[in-house]
């Protein structure tokens, strides 16, 4: 007598469930961070390329408190620089040997489009070392005028920006940056006294 085990073929095998489930949510992943690897390369590389890039560029040049700059479709001008101390009318005190420093500056828009203007990201106050300044709650209560706002095509705005510095400080530098989301904007600085 034969035999009696059946005769097994090749058979089909299929995932079972929980490997589907897996497989599923591996593959996608594994392609994402494949993906942001290669993104993640590509911002090293060009962060590179930028640096060398900025390396070469002659220096930007510093202009006076009082006069115009142009900046592609902007003007600006720095009207006004004063301090203000803790014995002054201002809702929030100073740090211990800060002050208040307080710039009042004109914007003229000669493009055909509306601009947001931002005072916390359009401007930058560095102290003669390249210290950056912040700007603090108290400096943006100080200030009387803001300049935050909608800058319509053709209008011309004044207001004010201000920032907490170390009492004592003479001289800063007041970066512009009309357009601070893209990489190619131009940049200029003012140079600014206290009195």
């Amino acid at each position: 007598m034969e035999n009696a085990t059946p005769k097994i073929g090749r058979q089909r095998r299929y995932f079972s469930h929980k490997q589907y489930c897996l497989l599923v949510l591996l593959v996608p992943m594994l392609v994402f961070l494949l993906g942001a690897g290669a993104l993640t390369t590509q911002a090293h590389t060009n962060v590179s390329q930028f640096d060398v890039g900025q390396a070469v560029t002659p220096a930007q040049p510093i202009y006076a408190a009082g006069e115009t700059i142009r900046i592609g479709h902007f003007q600006y001008k720095i009207t006004s620089v004063q301090t203000i101390s803790e014995d002054m009318d201002i809702m929030k005190s100073p740090r211990y040997g800060n002050t208040y420093l307080i710039i009042g500056l004109i914007i003229e828009n000669q493009s055909h489009a509306d601009v947001e203007v931002r005072s916390s990201i359009g401007f930058n106050l560095k102290d003669m070392d390249g210290q950056k300044q912040e700007p603090s709650i108290g400096a943006i209560l100080a200030v009387k005028d803001p300049i935050d706002g909608t800058l319509r095509a053709g209008e011309t705005v004044s207001g004010e920006i201000g920032y907490e510095v170390e009492k004592g400080v003479q001289t800063f530098d007041l970066s512009v940056i009309p357009d601070p989301l893209s990489s190619k904007t131009q940049v200029a600085a003012v140079r600014i006294s206290v009195e």
